[in-house]
């Protein structure tokens, strides 16, 4: 039996009450006119004109009179539907956004061929509701039969160069007196929530220790490191100390307050002039928080290197070896650590199968009550959503009760190769926990989903109290439930640091 295939459906013609539909996969996003349209007037006669797109130019196309319509203008309130086709993009002009739903093979019917000239774009129809809503199928290689170079010459510019693979860094956003500043995740180890520490060791800009696991971690205040005025520390709830490690140094940062983790390309980080400050690596632009700075850690230590050095053989005078040291060394953020987020109640998901955090604006709903309630374009790649409220169905926690909310969040959840984003309440945090446990039971509802939920972790909430969490197994979630094989694995593709919105990390 033949697959049912996606489509996004868009009203042109309001008036004639028209609709027409693509395949989901060749629209990369729709959206409302948010500057006016750039007249070209020795364009083809359909080519309504330009508009900007984050730094791009697309052309932009007057469907109404390509398709010969009697009344051809558009409204204020006019959307474009952005599509990509060989390698390009183009704006699609029409009255309204419909909705993403699934249609079956039987109910696409071809259009008898002699119907057919030169000039149709339109060669499928889709009947809906017993044939009571017709969509038109707009078939794009007969929209630019010459794969948009008659649309590209109108724009009078030159082929653009083939796109280069862009590298990124991933990096923990924190703040320290109002600025906001960035150090890579590779040199951090962990997240803590401040607590008392032992000031026996205070000296110079070394604040104290904190016994963790064992180990000796001396403990600096960031704002003492960075150059602001030294002060009493008072800490806050949003205080915390980033464990860092550089070499074999290990050693906590105090800072104000945790936002997020975020990538960045590497080519979208500004360096810094001349060799005046090691501690800098560069800096990058992103909302909201406009110019972060992006530190060095070994340049950031630079005088204190010994006395941390010093401080951290403790732990090694009292017995522990190399291989301990080598091995705690390894401990980077995202090893042992869980997202714990909101739906109704708190679940976890291992921070390894995140691939980013995105708001749930740009979903594409689907008609109907079944496990995907909508799919989105995540930078061309079509990517299911399941709305987790309603997959893990728990009425005596309110939670198929309350309707979606702009506020809520899409986890990007990755495993074998394959994507799918997660619909969930709120971000609550990031947990880092070495132990784990297997499920002992479930209640009855939660049966048939057990295979996603085979553990559970302790988690010490923001009152202190210690809760089980469960854990969204996000492989068998693609593989059992979703019904997606297997990929070869494959390296993630990396947002770009102005499309991520990353949890904040408590």
């Amino acid at each position: 039996m033949s697959q049912e295939q996606l489509f996004a459906s868009f009203l042109l013609d309001r008036q004639a009450d028209l609709e027409i539909a693509l395949p989901a996969e060749q629209v990369v996003e729709a959206m409302p006119l948010a500057a006016p349209i750039q007249p070209l007037p020795t364009g083809a006669f359909f080519l309504e004109g330009i508009m900007p797109l984050r730094g791009d130019v697309i052309p932009v196309i007057n469907l109404k009179k390509r398709l010969a319509l009697t009344e051809t203008a558009y409204g204020d309130d006019a959307k474009v539907a952005v599509i990509q086709f060989n390698r390009k993009r183009y704006g699609l002009l029409v009255d309204d956004i419909r909705e993403v739903l699934r249609v079956s093979p039987h109910a696409v019917q071809p259009l008898d061929p002699f119907l057919l000239t030169e000039e149709t774009v339109i060669v499928d129809l889709i009947k809906l509701d017993q044939g009571r809503r017709t969509l038109e199928l707009l078939d794009l290689r007969r929209l630019f039969p010459t794969g948009g170079s008659g649309v590209d010459e109108a724009l009078d510019h030159d082929e653009p160069p083939p796109a280069v693979q862009r590298s990124y860094s991933q990096f923990v956003v924190f703040s320290c007196r109002q600025q906001i500043y960035g150090i890579p995740v590779g040199d951090s180890r962990e997240i803590c929530f401040f607590s008392d520490i032992d000031q026996t060791f205070k000296s110079g800009k070394v604040e104290g220790a904190l016994q963790l696991r064992g180990q000796t971690i001396p403990v600096l205040c960031s704002a003492t490191l960075l150059g602001c005025a030294e002060e009493t520390i008072t800490p806050t709830e949003e205080t915390r100390i980033l464990v860092m490690q550089s070499g074999l140094l290990s050693f906590g940062l105090i800072v104000d307050k945790i936002h997020q983790i975020l990538v960045v390309a590497d080519d979208a980080i500004m360096a810094i002039p001349g060799r005046h400050l090691p501690h800098l690596r560069g800096v990058c632009t992103c909302a909201p928080y406009n110019d972060i700075m992006l530190l060095d850690v070994q340049g950031l230590i630079g005088s204190q290197a010994d006395r941390i050095s010093a401080m951290t053989r403790l732990r090694k005078n009292n017995g522990s070896t190399e291989a301990e040291e080598e091995s705690a060394a390894r401990h980077l953020i995202t090893e042992h650590c869980y997202l714990v987020f909101a739906i109704g109640k708190h679940y976890a998901i291992e921070l390894k199968d995140v691939q980013e955090i995105i708001g749930c604006g740009d979903c594409m709903p689907i008609a109907g009550d079944g496990l995907v309630q909508g799919i989105i374009n995540l930078r061309g790649r079509i990517v299911p959503v399941i709305r987790l409220r309603n997959f893990y169905a728990c009425p005596d926690h309110n939670v198929v009760s309350r309707d979606p909310s702009p506020e809520d969040k899409l986890i990007i959840g990755r495993a074998n190769g394959n994507l799918v984003a997660l619909l969930v309440d709120e971000i609550i945090t990031i947990y880092k926990q070495e132990r784990y446990h297997a499920t002992p039971s479930l209640r009855p509802e939660l049966q048939a989903k057990k295979d996603t939920l085979d553990r559970l972790i302790e988690f010490i909430n923001g009152e202190g109290l210690k809760e089980h969490v469960l854990v969204v197994n996000v492989a068998n979630l693609l593989r059992h439930h979703l019904l997606i094989a297997d990929q070869e694995t494959v390296t993630p593709v990396a947002a770009p640091a102005d499309l991520i919105d990353s949890p904040p990390i408590k």
